[in-house]
């Protein structure tokens, strides 16, 4: 076990190091090139400090976990800027290794999706017979100043009741929503909502909640807007808030490639609990004046859940069929026509999959390696939530009114590796007795 001066210094000197690759991407950013002298020492003092950090297989405390977490973290950043300087193509282990999608998530895709995929049709069907839509939900004429400016208004006054309202709801459901007050929730017009972590704003996006009826009149889409708001509220911003407030050593409150996976395991967790919490509570239901459509609003919500996981999932799979360069010339009409039939095995919609590979049939390098960018969507593949509930459920703690203020306060403290972040709910787990 390191001595208390020498594990201070190390956090320290990561800490430096970190600042300094901090700086270093900002520069990149702002001049679209890497000062690479710069970047070689830098390199070269990651991979030493993290030559520097004794393996743990399995960490058995805080401080360990922590060790182990720092090293990975390390390395990670380490190989990513190594690799940058090299000029070498990205293949898929690299990209998936800098991202630290763990292996077993990826491999899991094709199981899921045989599983899943009766459960999903039926999904498709019921929404179609559900599902009465009598006239057409209009995008918002937001090039219009006047609409432009009553849809702000209008989509506000409906983020703010559902912030006050969910805010008060959640804070006596679990103890880390009392974090929810320090967040503001506002309105956007970008397409898609986000958590803007510099000014704790919470940006639901307008197109997203809102649409214009034939008749011209606004409507919310009260489905979309609580998706969001357990996406992005639940999930992403408070996780960085409750992270800032804790005292955790400096790399596990900045956002890295090698975490953006697990947190986004965990928006979609929170995004999927939120529906569940209101479907106990028809009293939050009608204050937010939607008790009378409630059942409607959830099993959409449900099935479009399902929809879209599997829509995600064969896509995801479809990346790993591409990217299997073991299968030959990516280019080979054979070969082409192999990989479409692999991936149609499990998909719904085959028109989708015959789509995705011709746009792709040459989105490749000159080493037959798939296009960096398109592997990258595989950080939406990793499940460490999952296997985070496992980790409590084999100590008796399950998600339910006893065991969730404990949970929610292990999954949203720190941005952790997946990897990490399942170590760091067994150890808390097994704090519990």
């Amino acid at each position: 076990m390191m001595s208390f001066n020498k594990r201070t210094n190390l956090l320290e000197e990561a800490e430096s190091l970190l600042e300094k690759l901090n700086r270093m991407q900002k520069f990149t950013d702002k001049y679209s090139i890497t000062p690479s002298k710069e970047a070689r020492r830098l390199v070269d003092s990651i991979a030493n400090l993290a030559e520097s950090i004794p393996e743990i297989e399995s960490p058995q405390n805080q401080e360990q976990l922590i060790q182990s977490e720092l090293k990975r973290r390390l390395k990670g950043e380490s190989v990513n800027i190594e690799h940058l300087l090299s000029g070498r193509p990205y293949d898929f282990k690299t990209i998936t290794d800098i991202l630290a999608i763990p292996d077993e998530d990826i491999l899991s895709l094709r199981p899921w999706l045989e599983e899943n995929k009766e459960k999903t049709q039926e999904a498709v069907e019921r929404l179609f017979c559900s599902r009465n839509i009598d006239e057409y939900e209009l995008p918002l004429a937001s090039d219009i100043p006047s609409v432009r400016r009553q849809a702000e208004e209008f989509a506000g006054v409906h983020i703010q009741k559902y912030h006050k309202t969910l805010g008060k709801f959640l804070q006596g459901l679990t103890e880390v929503g009392v974090f929810l007050r320090d967040i503001n929730a506002v309105p956007t017009t970008q397409e898609r909502s986000y958590f803007d972590c510099l000014r704790n704003n919470l940006a639901l996006s307008i197109p997203a909640i809102c649409f214009s009826r034939e008749d011209g009149t606004l409507s919310i889409r009260d489905k979309e807007l609580i998706s969001a708001y357990g996406h992005e509220g639940m999930g992403h911003a408070l996780n960085f808030v409750i992270t800032r407030s804790g005292k955790l050593p400096h790399f596990l409150t900045k956002n890295s490639w090698q975490n953006v996976s697990t947190a986004e395991s965990v928006a979609q967790f929170y995004e999927n609990v939120l529906i569940e919490d209101l479907k106990k509570s028809p009293e939050t239901q009608r204050k937010l004046g939607i008790e009378h459509k409630f059942s409607e609003i959830y099993q959409e919500a449900k099935d479009t859940k399902q929809l879209r996981e599997y829509r995600i999932r064969t896509l995801e799979y479809a990346i790993f069929v591409l990217g299997d360069k073991s299968m030959g010339n990516p280019e080979d009409p054979e070969v082409v026509r192999k990989k479409t039939d692999i991936i149609c095995e499990v998909a719904i919609d085959k028109n989708y999959v015959q789509s995705l590979v011709q746009q792709n049939r040459h989105n490749f390098d000159s080493e037959g390696n798939l296009n960096s960018q398109l592997v990258s969507e595989l950080r939406y593949c990793a499940e460490p939530v999952h296997r985070g509930l496992e980790e409590f459920a084999k100590n008796g703690v399950n998600y339910d009114e006893k065991g969730r203020s404990m949970i929610d306060s292990t999954f949203l403290k720190g941005l952790w590796t997946p990897i990490g972040f399942v170590e760091n709910a067994r150890l808390s787990a097994q704090d519990i007795h």
